[in-house]
């Protein structure tokens, strides 16, 4: 049996697919690209945004349209909070599969006969993580994702993830070293871990534990590997945390940590438990304990409550900012969220204008960050080689894009690179 994949959305969803597609290894299947053809697709879906959400169901369209004779399966969080919208776009003749459906998506395709109908559960009375785990990574991979944590409490004003979602949930840190383990072994040499808030990480746990206390003990235990947060909330950095990051060699320089607005009434609006003031300040707390530390955040342009004079404020601030990039996207109202029932005060098109320039200035920000490297060493680990000219390309340890020169066989490896310039938002060096 042939399985492909088509993935939308975060990188617990693609570490998710990942998870599935190995579940279908181990009953036999061989997983192929999604544009090949296939006797079982699986698309996992998003519905983190209106475009997300269109986007999976045009994909689910598109495969009934083009290999009528497969089976098709619908999962992820478009299916978990809106099948109805699917089954009007799509119709019958495909299966729709809840989050918490997910570990049992390779057996469900053997065990139920053309794998159609609905299997959604009521996500928000899910007590346990979901036992979704890997061994190994994609081929061709040396750095990989973990999912940690499930699921969120904070129930933001515009955030259709916790009845997605459900409630925070996290992974026994004895599967999550076991999965750590594995991926040592098949030769990976930087992990992400992931999740839906994995600042929440161990607090439904017993014993009760925390993300940096995991953290802690994976560094320790496997210093070979260089681990990464995905994401982390500002109110989950201490200062114990900085000051151990910025001592341990092992845990990347970098931090993605979402602002969403610079303004104190529209954060207040969104239900984000900090100020302005509060981001500011952490900032700064990181940068001073690690000066070439990469800052990443998302900024949400056009939320309902969000004048002129907010967005100015919002930008001001990331200016002033040293921050290494900025994700920026228009707000997209979700049915059910209390943000989706405010009337709003600007436009679509005010909004989209809104984020493009915060992507200009992202833009810029990457660039200035990539120029104030130029001479400096970075530990890179190497992802692939460009196929024209000499060159390979890896992550640094502070999340910048570096290609490498060099006529030697590096595939699999980590070194340290002498960063010789910048090419806008990219690193060019030599092997030191």
């Amino acid at each position: 049996m042939r399985v492909a994949f088509y993935t939308l959305g975060c990188k617990v969803n693609q570490f998710e697919s990942w998870a599935m597609g190995e579940q279908f290894e181990s009953q036999g299947c061989q997983i192929v690209d999604w544009r090949e053809e296939a006797d079982i697709y699986v698309v996992n879906t998003c519905a983190v945004t209106s475009k997300a959400a269109y986007q999976s169901r045009q994909i689910l369209n598109r495969l009934k349209r083009q290999r009528p004779s497969a089976k098709i399966i619908a999962t992820g969080c478009h299916v978990q909070t809106q099948p109805s919208m699917i089954i009007e776009s799509v119709g019958s003749g495909i299966c729709l599969a809840g989050n918490e459906q997910k570990p049992q998506i390779a057996t469900m395709s053997f065990k139920y006969k053309g794998c159609t109908g609905i299997f959604i559960t009521d996500i928000s009375l899910a007590k346990e993580i979901g036992r979704l785990l890997i061994s190994r990574p994609p081929k061709g991979r040396t750095r990989a994702f973990v999912k940690i944590q499930d699921g969120c409490d904070a129930f933001c004003s515009y955030c259709i993830v916790p009845y997605a979602r459900g409630r925070s949930r996290s992974l026994p840190p004895r599967l999550v070293f076991k999965q750590v383990g594995d991926l040592l072994a098949s030769g990976v040499k930087e992990i992400v871990l992931t999740g839906i808030h994995i600042g929440l990480y161990g607090r439904d746990l017993v014993p009760e534990t925390s993300l940096y206390g995991l953290l802690k003990d994976l560094c320790m235990a496997f210093p070979q590997i260089r681990f990464r947060l995905s994401s982390i909330e500002a109110t989950e950095v201490t200062d114990e945390f900085i000051l151990w990051a910025s001592d341990t060699e092992n845990f990347c320089k970098h931090f993605h940590v979402p602002l969403q607005s610079g303004s104190a009434k529209v954060l207040k609006d969104m239900n984000r438990k900090y100020s302005p003031s509060d981001f500011r300040d952490l900032i700064f707390r990181i940068k001073k304990q690690m000066p070439f530390c990469g800052i990443g955040t998302d900024v949400m342009t056009g939320f309902p409550t969000e004048t002129e004079t907010d967005f100015y404020e919002t930008l001001n601030l990331l200016e002033r900012l040293p921050i290494s990039y900025v994700h920026a996207f228009p707000y997209s109202p979700r049915p059910g969220t209390v943000a989706s029932a405010m009337v709003s005060r600007s436009s679509r098109k005010e909004a989209r204008e809104r984020a493009r320039h915060l992507i200009r200035l992202g833009d810029q920000k990457r660039g200035e960050f990539c120029q104030g490297l130029v001479g400096t060493a970075q530990e890179v680990v190497i992802e692939k080689k460009i196929k024209k000219g000499a060159f390979w390309t890896g992550k640094s340890s502070n999340y910048m894009e570096v290609m490498v020169k060099s006529d030697q066989d590096l595939a699999d490896s980590v070194i340290n690179v002498h960063v010789t310039e910048a090419r806008g938002g990219v690193l060019v060096g030599i092997p030191k």
